[in-house]
């Protein structure tokens, strides 16, 4: 569902809703530029678990504000968001990975927004 912020600290931000769609289109269209993960970090002795996404190229266009933070080796950026990650999940159809099913997801767009979708799918 959509909000402009998302974090505790606004780590992902949205001037409108179009953007927000747009986002969501760049992150389904599944071609290696990005991936969602769910990593659980309790296990390592860490605090907690963390929803993050992964970027997998140097300045990912991605629509909209994500707080890009250091990668590791195959991973250019990453930016955590429990937050977000849980709501692309749990509302959008997204999956953990980076194959995903666009029709899936599309298919929780309100029609209105389809097009800002499908252009963040070309991105």
């Amino acid at each position: 569902m959509y909000k402009n912020n998302y974090g505790q600290n606004g780590q992902i931000r949205f001037k409108t809703e179009n953007e927000y769609y747009q986002a969501l289109g760049y992150l389904a269209k599944s071609d290696n530029t990005s991936s969602i993960h769910w990593e659980n970090n309790e296990e390592q002795g860490a605090w907690g678990s963390e929803g993050r996404i992964h970027f997998l190229i140097n300045n990912p266009p991605i629509p909209g504000y994500f707080k890009l933070t250091a990668g590791r080796p195959g991973v250019e950026y990453r930016t955590n968001c429990n937050e977000f990650v849980e709501n692309i999940v749990m509302n959008h159809n997204f999956v953990m990975g980076s194959s995903q099913n666009i029709a899936n997801i599309r298919s929780t767009v309100p029609s209105s927004f389809i097009g800002d979708f499908n252009y963040g799918l070309t991105l």
